[in-house]
């Protein structure tokens, strides 16, 4: 009797090894890309200690407008005082949004990342009213727990954290305070129309210190 090998002849037949080959090439696949959208959301966006100058013009606007869009979907919020000028840079695609000030000259005051509602994270860097970079402060000094830890914290709490740029509703603030001689993560978040979870988190551990549900007065 002449046995045919039918995988030989037929392409279509495959081994069940080549059929876990291709699983696992697959999920792989899909991991990494998970693994690349997390890495994208968690990961500190870059910022240089390049001096730069504003230029008023393009952050003419009427009063009512408290936003300009720009081709690139980025959006810019700007502010003026009697010291100086204010920009945030808003990405949709990130918890960070990058923070500027401005001389009334036009010159970069200082400049960090920051979360969109929130303290600075990273690298502030301060320069004077020549544009000369005359320090670099290092924000998450004594913070242990780091800023992506905090991403991944409020995910696991379903707490969400806002992307981009957000003209109303209360957003989740995360901010860095001093708490009983420690340096801590504050993260307030809105869980009832009229209730806000304030949640202290230990900078160098992340051990919770206190949670508690204060009032929230919509003005």
């Amino acid at each position: 009797m002449i046995e045919v090998n039918l995988k030989k002849y037929n392409p279509f037949i495959m081994s069940s090894v080549n059929i876990e080959k291709l699983f696992v090439v697959f999920f792989l696949g899909l991991f990494l890309q998970c693994q690349s959208q997390e890495l994208k959301e968690t990961m500190i966006p870059k910022i240089s200690n390049e001096f730069e100058k504003i230029t008023i013009q393009n952050f003419k606007k009427k009063k009512d407008d408290r936003c300009i869009e720009t081709p690139e979907a980025i959006k810019e919020t700007f502010s003026a005082s009697k010291t100086g000028y204010r920009v945030s840079i808003y990405h949709g695609d990130t918890f960070y949004k990058l923070d500027k000030s401005y001389y009334k000259n036009g010159y970069i005051k200082n400049k960090s990342l920051s979360f969109n509602m929130g303290s600075s994270v990273g690298i502030l860097y301060h320069f004077d009213k020549s544009g000369r970079l005359i320090k670099e402060e290092n924000t998450d000094e004594g913070y242990n727990f780091k800023p992506e830890n905090i991403i991944t914290y409020c995910e696991k709490n379903k707490i969400d954290l806002p992307k981009g740029y957000h003209d109303s509703g209360y957003q989740t603030r995360v901010l860095k305070q001093d708490f009983e001689g420690k340096k801590v993560w504050r993260i307030s978040h809105q869980i009832a129309g009229d209730k806000i979870e304030e949640i202290i988190l230990d900078g160098k551990t992340g051990k919770e210190l206190q949670k508690k549900t204060v009032p929230f007065y919509n003005p």
